[in-house]
């Protein structure tokens, strides 16, 4: 080949408005708004950036907060839960209260069932004799129901 004198060169081809387009969004931001050096044009884009600007970073730090802080809190609130779970009697349950002669609710669940099972029977003499009652109670409603009445078993009847 041999090339061309400058004077005989053909002139450049012109290009055609898709490449013009290709070139101009390789060259220009996303944002109609945005400048080419990255400001916003409007007060309101320049307001909107800096609120971003003052929001992000607290809560950067408050998403890293809770990153290091969340498992530590949900360890504690699972071992709270278990040891709820053992010192509790589950709701709605049959709890057996050995030792609790002297608490107040007891004492009154027992009256009530010697006055219930006294209702239901003939008087037995007046010995003394011990008994294990189930009684129901659902203090939400004030409602107590003797279930249960009967004589313990292996107690003496001196006690």
């Amino acid at each position: 080949l041999i090339p061309f004198p400058d004077w005989q060169r053909p002139p450049p081809l012109q290009p055609s408005a898709a490449q013009i387009e290709h070139s101009r969004r390789k060259t220009e931001p996303a944002s109609p708004l945005l400048r080419r050096c990255g400001r916003p044009r409007s007060m309101e884009m320049r307001r909107y950036h800096r609120v971003l600007r003052s929001v992000a970073a607290p809560a950067l730090l408050l998403l890293l907060l809770l990153t290091l802080v969340l498992p530590f809190i949900q360890t504690q609130m699972q071992s709270a839960r278990e040891k709820a779970a053992d010192e509790l009697p589950l709701d709605g349950g049959i709890v057996d209260t050995p030792g609790a002669e002297n608490d107040l609710r007891i004492v009154d669940l027992a009256r009530f069932a010697v006055s219930e099972h006294k209702n239901r029977t003939v008087n037995e003499g007046g010995a003394k004799k011990m008994y294990e009652a189930k009684v129901w109670e659902q203090p939400w409603m004030d409602f107590k129901k003797l279930m249960e009445f009967r004589p313990a078993e292996g107690a003496s009847a001196s006690a």
